[in-house]
């Protein structure tokens, strides 16, 4: 079934809600055929509630749980992937509490990310509301007071009246641009886009390229360390892991590495090919390999790099208050210019 881009993904705290719901079933020993049944009559009446019901008619019909959550159009792609390691290693339940965890930990990650942008922003479009009365309905009047002193055109008074208005027009640009940039990032992030709009913020901003390197090496670590553990042949486990990858140049070194070692390369070496691994991991690697516990190394290295994803995560909730200050600051700086400039030249010029 071809993804609709356009159709909003389940929120994370929802989609940590439904995958520790699954996990649960599973581990009862309840059949997941009927499971998922009680699950899509208890979402019935939710704006979901179709997708539940598609979900688990797909089940019935395929018989994964990874082609339904496909089928149903509202999963991240990380979750699919994951979804089909649990299924081949045995250890769906496992994967699902993990990837409710997960999904928990993103959602509070968007809670912050909405509190340290909200009071900033709020502020900013005031400011904005401010502005474009002051240059619609204010630096007119002051205009008027020019011409009927019979200003010339081109006098310094003249000049810094058309200064203040480029300013005030200019601080509103600046705040229509940010408003919209905000609007439809948020938007695009609700979608199936999602992937594609984070791959563009990490070419742009180095915070965000940081974060998405320490997230998609942490998911790639984690896959291997399950599929290591469940006694999947190395080969095979390389082969799969890629695909829980969902940045698009991540998973091109990934996939460096799979070259690497199906070339005759060693494990070890294939870390070291694909760049996804600090010089210090990789002699954990290496180390891990040759005792023979390659599976704990992996498992460890994806709880380091998902620490340092959290880190980077709330450096970047950090800076984005100052930066809207800053903003903030300019605007305000803006109101003064477009605001005094106009009135000293007038009371200059009665004087």
């Amino acid at each position: 079934m071809q993804e609709n881009t356009t159709q909003k993904t389940l929120p994370p705290d929802e989609t940590a809600l439904f995958c520790e719901q699954v996990a649960m079933v599973l581990k009862a020993g309840i059949p997941l055929g009927d499971g998922m049944e009680t699950l899509a009559r208890s979402y019935a009446d939710s704006r979901y509630g179709a997708r539940f019901e598609q979900m688990h008619m797909s089940l019935e019909r395929r018989g994964t749980l990874s082609a339904a959550l496909q089928d149903a159009g509202i999963f991240p792609g990380y979750m699919l992937a994951m979804t089909r390691i649990g299924e081949r290693s045995g250890k769906l339940d496992e994967v699902m509490a993990s990837l409710a965890n997960y999904y928990q930990w993103e959602a509070q990650i968007k809670t912050s990310v909405k509190n340290a942008i909200l009071y900033p922003s709020v502020l900013v479009m005031m400011l904005a509301v401010v502005i474009a009365i002051l240059v619609i309905s204010v630096i007119p009047v002051f205009q008027r007071v020019f011409d009927s002193l019979g200003l010339a055109a081109g006098s310094p008074a003249s000049a810094a009246m058309q200064i203040g208005v480029g300013v005030g027009k200019g601080m509103l640009i600046l705040v229509g641009v940010f408003a919209l940039a905000l609007i439809g990032v948020g938007i695009l992030l609700r979608t199936g886009r999602r992937e594609s709009v984070l791959a563009l913020l990490s070419g742009i901003l180095p915070p965000v390229r940081r974060v998405n390197a320490r997230l998609s090496t942490a998911r790639y670590a984690s896959a291997l360390s399950m599929m290591l553990a469940a006694g999947y042949p190395v080969e095979d486990a390389i082969r799969l892991a890629p695909s829980v990858v969902t940045d698009e140049k991540h998973r091109r070194q990934a996939e460096l590495a799979q070259d690497e070692l199906l070339a005759g390369g060693s494990f070890a070496q294939a870390a070291e090919k694909s760049g996804l691994f600090d010089p210090m991991h990789e002699k954990m690697i290496r180390f891990g390999a040759a005792a023979g516990k390659l599976d704990a190394v992996m498992e460890k290295l994806s709880g380091v790099y998902m620490s340092e994803a959290d880190d980077a995560i709330h450096n970047v909730i950090a800076m984005i208050e100052p930066t809207l200050v800053a903003v903030l600051s300019i605007v305000i700086g803006g109101i003064l210019l477009s605001v005094m400039l106009p009135l000293l030249s007038v009371l200059s010029a009665v004087g």
